[in-house]
């Protein structure tokens, strides 16, 4: 028994962003990415790269939902990505476009923020804007992908898509992180805050989203920043 393939499938990077999507009244299927290779650990092993990262977030690898979508969007008639400027959503956006599977071209919704800091009138607007991505940009993405899994993130400072105009500003944040030696730039700016007496997550959060982008925040998320803090050895009140 054949099955038909979906139509439109809209991805989106996150849950925040789906509660958005939910109240926005475009038609489609709703699909959610949730784990990003901005933070945590990564393998050149094809058949590793799951199981390490479930190992990271303390779940199952069967917990672990991403990779069934990429089969759907490679079913659908029209799929659509939905990442936003910042280096969590862009990391996911190349993890999707390098692990898609052959012949699946997607269009893509160009996003000056992310669509969980969006009201759900807006998408509709930004959904008109889409764009369709050609399969050069496709094979490129694919080629930043395996580059960062063999290399990680430093391997890909100054590197960029032309169709991409944000990947490449994350990728060199990210490479930041990343540095040939000594600490990357998230655990330096952690440390300003400790040295400056911050002891709460809250107070964590905010000091760290003002060193940031404005419209990015502390886009690497509580959880992170609370394991490095306590790596640090720093007490959490």
């Amino acid at each position: 028994m054949t099955h038909p393939s979906p139509g439109l499938i809209h991805l989106h990077c996150g849950d925040a962003a789906a509660a958005v999507h939910r109240k926005s009244g475009l038609p489609g299927e709703l699909r959610v990415w949730r784990d990003s290779p901005a933070v945590g650990p990564w393998t050149a092993a094809e058949d590793g790269l799951i199981p390490l990262r479930a190992t990271w977030w303390g779940l199952a690898p069967a917990d672990m939902g991403d990779m069934p979508h990429l089969r759907d969007l490679a079913r659908s008639t029209e799929p659509v990505l939905w990442f936003g400027p910042d280096p969590w959503e862009q990391a996911c956006l190349l993890w999707v476009l390098g692990a898609l599977p052959e012949g699946a071209l997607p269009d893509f919704v160009p996003l000056g923020l992310g669509v969980g800091r969006m009201p759900p009138g807006a998408l509709p607007r930004c959904f008109a804007e889409r764009i369709f991505l050609e399969a050069e940009t496709l094979l490129e993405a694919r080629h930043l992908w395996r580059a960062f899994l063999q290399g990680g993130w430093g391997a890909l400072a100054g590197a960029s898509l032309a169709a991409l105009p944000w990947l490449g500003p994350a990728l060199a944040r990210l490479a930041e992180d990343h540095p040939p030696s000594g600490p990357g730039r998230t655990r330096l700016q952690i440390q300003s805050l400790v040295d400056a007496g911050v002891r709460d997550m809250p107070g964590f959060m905010k000091g760290l989203g003002a060193l940031e982008h404005p419209a990015h925040g502390a886009w690497y998320g509580d959880l992170f920043v609370a394991r490095m803090v306590e790596a640090m050895g720093v007490r959490i009140g």
